[in-house]
């Protein structure tokens, strides 16, 4: 049997720590499927909190708290112009999907119904009431 000269011993010993590292390596970075690097990072954070689990999965396109802004909007909006329009708003009612924003408003000692096209804005109907 041949004896391992130093050099080659060397050779062998460094391409086995390469093929260890390599290994160690392709393992962190191909991870199972649905695995989530930042879960790690924030899992202590957001996951064991009670808010994230009084509110995990109840997000959707019908959230009553998104409805709720987005007529507010829409409302906020119907009141500045009724309001430029020189009307004293008391009462704006929308419902999403509604092609019309009724308001109810007041000028001088007088009330008006006043009905704006919705995403326009525009007065469809103006009535003394």
């Amino acid at each position: 049997m041949k004896n391992l000269s130093f050099s080659t011993f060397k050779t062998v010993a460094s391409v086995g720590m390469f093929a260890a590292l390599l290994a160690a390596t392709t393992g962190c970075v191909t991870t199972p499927g649905g695995y989530n690097i930042y879960d790690d990072i924030y899992e202590d954070v957001y996951k064991d909190s009670h808010e994230h689990k009084k509110h995990k999965g109840k997000h959707s396109k019908n959230d009553k708290h998104d409805k709720h802004n987005y007529d507010s909007a829409v409302e906020q909006r119907a009141t500045n112009k009724v309001r430029s329009m020189g009307y004293r708003v008391k009462d704006v009612k929308y419902k999403k999907g509604d092609r019309k924003i009724k308001v109810k408003a007041e000028r001088g000692r007088d009330d008006y119904k006043i009905e704006l096209g919705y995403p326009s804005y525009n007065v469809i109907k103006l009535k003394k009431h």
